[in-house]
């Protein structure tokens, strides 16, 4: 095998890939679909709303002025009571009408209907043309329970204000490891691997899939035939992996610059740390774990662009090559569904046995060093299983590339390939 030649080919399929305008597209949007998520949490919970004009609509629980005044104390967004409105439960229905044409004519943006409660106390209903807002019903719920709260705890010489205290108390969790504590508990551990998991996710199909697809293209195209008559076909098939590895490569650099943009200027610029519930992104630029996940990253990549490859040169059509595809997609996706229990569950025997399973170590692998580090005999296992069932794919390959590559028409039959296989 001439290595002049896979240079050649590598270099030639690398600078295809990294000047095609879709590599440039994904390279930008993979980062923007992995933090979207993220942000939608955010923008879900902000009110977005200069001053919400309000009318309370009291029917017999003789709190609305108390109710107004925590309304008033809203921190997040500014309420402006316009009016409070005893009513009659016999009148209740035309106080209600009359109401409903004021959030329709834009007087008011909404009111809330205080009533009496057996088992709460107090109960309050809100009534707009736009109730979507979480942030907005969470903020008119907590100002009725405060009211409805110290209602009940009045004359019992309990503080309300503890009491509130404790309803809300939420227990934090600190990560103990080689490195000391940290805080961030379940929330810095799903969402760094959820980054993580899903540029692997992502990537690692979109590389595939673009192998397989080339391969079927120059195929059908017969240019494939003008390639192989300058070069061997396992001179092909390693320039074609060397070039997408450089690919990936590049586009891995690329989000790495990125995340540190993002994490070290854009964030603290656009105040969405707080946000985020201690989950902070510099965690990602840890050197330990980039360094397995770029080993996890490349191998991956390798592996199952080997799978691809051979895949689209067995086919003919984009048709069959889909066909055909959909089951290489099982492994990674099954992997990527299994990394959520890796985030609850990181040291279980399962979780153990199919992070060292080479479709799946990618990704499983990657999860449990972020979540709970194994033992490094069982990090380094996983990396060298997967790397030689990286070379074992590429091997066949080689001989697989030979009978099929110039085939054309029907797809052989799995059994075909398998005696050609030992024919080599």
């Amino acid at each position: 095998m001439s290595f002049t030649q896979v240079i050649t080919i590598a270099r030639r399929e690398y600078l295809a890939r990294v000047r095609n305008k879709w590599f440039i597209v994904s390279t930008l949007m993979v980062p923007l679909f992995v933090v979207l998520p993220m942000s939608m949490r955010l923008l879900i919970g902000r009110a977005d709303i200069d001053e919400l004009r309000l009318m309370l609509l009291d029917a017999g629980t003789g709190q609305a002025e108390a109710i107004a005044k925590g309304l008033r104390e809203i921190e997040d967004f500014t309420v402006q009571v316009v009016a409070v409105q005893q009513v009659q439960p016999s009148a209740l229905d035309a106080a209600r009408a009359t109401l409903r044409s004021q959030i329709l004519d834009d007087q008011i943006n909404g009111y809330l209907l205080i009533e009496p409660d057996d088992e709460l106390g107090i109960r309050g209903r809100y009534y707009s043309s736009e109730t979507g807002n979480i942030l907005i019903l969470r903020s008119l719920e907590r100002s009725i329970r405060a009211v409805a709260l110290e209602s009940y705890l009045a004359g019992s010489g309990l503080e309300s204000e503890r009491v509130q205290a404790l309803v809300r108390w939420d227990m934090s969790a600190v990560r103990v490891s080689d490195k000391g504590e940290e805080e961030g508990g379940f929330n810095r551990v799903y969402m760094s691997t959820f980054i993580l998991g899903m540029i692997l996710y992502i990537t690692v199909l979109m590389g595939g899939q673009q192998m397989g697809s080339s391969i079927v293209e120059e195929k059908s195209s017969r240019i494939i035939e003008l390639v192989l008559g300058a070069v061997t076909a396992t001179e092909f098939m390693a320039g074609k992996v060397m070039g997408v590895l450089g690919a990936a490569l590049t586009q891995l650099g690329a989000w790495i610059g990125m995340a540190m943009i993002g994490s070290l200027y854009v964030l603290p610029a656009l105040a969405l740390g707080a946000a985020m519930e201690g989950v902070d992104l510099t965690d990602l630029l840890d050197p330990g774990l980039l360094f397995y996940f770029g080993i996890l990253y490349l191998l991956g990549y390798l592996f199952y662009s080997v799978l691809y490859a051979v895949a689209g040169s067995m086919c003919s059509t984009t048709e069959e090559f889909q066909q055909i595809a959909f089951p290489l997609m099982m492994p990674i996706m099954m992997s990527f569904f299994f990394v959520f229990y890796v985030i609850t569950n990181p040291a279980t025997l399962i979780t153990r046995i199919v992070s060292l399973l080479p479709p799946a170590t990618p990704l499983v692998m990657m999860a449990r060093i972020n979540v709970l580090r194994p033992p490094l005999w069982e990090i380094w296992l996983g990396i060298f299983l997967l790397a030689g069932a990286s070379g074992v794919a590429v091997w066949l390959s080689g001989k697989i590339f030979r009978f099929t590559l110039l085939m054309q028409g029907k797809r052989p039959a799995l059994g075909t390939v398998f005696r050609l296989m030992r024919a080599a």
